[in-house]
């Protein structure tokens, strides 16, 4: 029996060792929110017996029991983006400004101790996992270690994560970087231009910044032209539950709510503020990029404290990352908070966010109205696809006043019509076939198993951008259509005048006829 024993155990070790792959992740970006989501799938691919490196701005405490889960610090970057993005970040006076914030970005992420020891030591993985935040130059270390990439997009789907395997951006549908409805003419033209101008800023000013710093370490890299074309599976956070219906190529997967697990006990001051909520609780964040200290003017955010003390008895949990003056007695400012295990707590009726890809599906998940308050990138689309949705509103962060914060509270808790709508949103979100967690995690091991993607790849990968929209053919029928018109318009002018020419001449011969006869008659 005790022989048998070691036979079976040496039998699933090395069953484990045949199954389980070798996997670097990066998760360079500032973000704590993109690590908490895409350490839930790290950390699952590790409990099932995968090796999981991962180089992170954000190391987790709660890992130690997993031993095939290494985490190495990434430093100078936690933080750093922070001051450079805000509601005035994409105006022309800051956009050379945080241009070179980006460039001193990779080249912080290049100078890392844990980098540089993967370019000398060019260590063998079966796949890189990496999550995107204009995240292009790691790919180059994909090419070094001749492993299979895989992208993880935290912001679903959109023109700046499409690219990468060709995914189709129509104008009728969303685009969450592009907040405009898509069923007019107006917002079909602004979708494509602003698709085509992306398309354009990314390869001709993103991509050789990035491709600069990049070769100063690693001189023989491909250009991210190249690299962007040979990536072989997108992991979508996204689901249609949450966005307008649009196509995917089979090699970018929705996985939507994936970092979503089961509501944890919350911590007993958190847990016991809740449970006393009997009149109901808000809660309000703005994510971990967002600094309230920072992003929000002084009299801004007084006037929310005061219009979040007006909604008592409504309880309100306030994350914030500085305490808050003159705070109402019915608001509690915590520095952090286990979000979606509180928006899971039955009292929880309005969730007031920025609007963050994350926390909008944990809120549909749960089943929360949402108040949106967003403040760049896709936070805007985010929540002008939950309004379109009808159970979230929207709020300018820079004309906003006090009462129309509080009238837009009222309207969400007293109007049935936005938690009916969430509560169908939720049921659809959480009907799967197959949990979105497990499928990512199926999807990853398929491209360990056939040494990556190309099986699934779409000739449109191959194209460039201006191909891929048809940019080329539609100039084409249009100089075709101009030669046909101009060679029609002289052709016309041609016969015109010799049909005009002949006709008064035969004119001008019978008045010459007729004035002879006069003469002679």
């Amino acid at each position: 029996m005790f022989i048998k024993c070691i036979i079976l155990g040496l039998m699933t070790f090395t069953i484990t060792e045949i199954e389980g792959g070798k996997i670097l992740a990066i998760f360079w970006t500032p973000s704590r929110s993109h690590q908490i989501s895409g350490g839930v799938l790290l950390k699952n691919l590790a409990r099932k017996g995968h090796e999981v490196h991962l180089l992170t701005s954000f190391v987790e405490d709660d890992v130690n029991d997993i031993p095939t889960y290494k985490q190495e610090l990434l430093t100078g970057i936690k933080g750093f983006f922070s001051n450079q993005t805000n509601t005035d970040s994409f105006k022309i006076n800051r956009f050379f400004e945080v241009l070179s914030a980006f460039d001193t970005m990779v080249n912080r992420f290049w100078q890392n101790e844990p980098v540089q020891k993967l370019i000398k030591t060019k260590p063998k993985y079966d796949a890189i996992i990496i999550v995107t935040f204009f995240s292009d130059f790691v790919l180059s270390l994909s090419h070094l270690l001749g492993a299979p990439s895989i992208i993880l997009s935290t912001i679903g789907s959109n023109v700046m994560v499409d690219k990468y395997v060709a995914n189709p951006n129509m104008p009728y549908a969303s685009n969450v970087m592009i907040p405009y409805p898509q069923d007019t003419f107006l917002g079909r033209l602004i979708t494509i231009g602003s698709t085509a101008f992306i398309s354009i800023f990314v390869k001709y000013v993103l991509n050789p910044l990035q491709d600069r710093a990049t070769r100063k370490y690693l001189p023989d890299a491909p250009s991210l032209d190249v690299l962007n074309k040979n990536v072989s599976l997108v992991l979508a956070s996204s689901h249609f539950s949450i966005e307008s219906p649009k196509p995917y190529v089979p090699n970018m997967i929705q996985i939507g709510g994936f970092h979503i697990e089961e509501p944890k006990q919350l911590p007993d001051n958190l847990r016991e503020y809740l449970d006393n909520a009997s009149d109901g609780a808000i809660l309000f964040s703005v994510g971990t990029m967002v600094k309230l200290s920072e992003h929000l003017k002084p009299e801004k955010l007084e006037s929310i404290i005061r219009g979040l003390g007006r909604v008592a008895p409504l309880k309100v949990l306030f994350k914030s990352n500085l305490p808050i003056p003159n705070t109402p007695k019915n608001v509690m400012v915590v520095d952090w908070m286990p979000q979606s295990d509180v928006l899971a707590h039955p009292n929880i009726r309005l969730f007031i966010s920025h609007g963050g890809l994350g926390g909008t599906t944990e809120a549909v998940y749960h089943g929360v109205p949402i108040l949106g308050i967003p403040f760049f990138a896709d936070q805007h689309g985010n929540i002008a696809s939950a309004v379109n949705s009808g159970y979230a509103l929207k709020l300018n962060i820079k004309t906003f006043t006090e009462d129309e914060f509080v009238n837009a509270i009222t309207e969400l808790l007293t109007n049935p019509k936005y938690t009916i709508n969430v509560k169908k949103r939720s049921s659809i979100l959480k009907t799967h076939p197959v949990k979105p967690l497990d499928n990512a995690i199926w999807w990853i091991e398929h491209i360990i198993e056939h040494k990556g993607g190309e099986h699934l790849r779409n000739t449109g990968m191959d194209l460039e951008w201006y191909q891929l929209y048809m940019v080329d053919i539609m100039l084409f029928f249009l100089i075709l259509s101009s030669i046909f018109f101009l060679v029609s318009f002289f052709m016309t002018r041609f016969i015109v005048k010799k049909v005009w020419n002949i006709c008064l001449g035969n004119i001008k011969k019978k008045l010459i006829e007729k004035i002879s006869d006069g003469l002679f008659s």
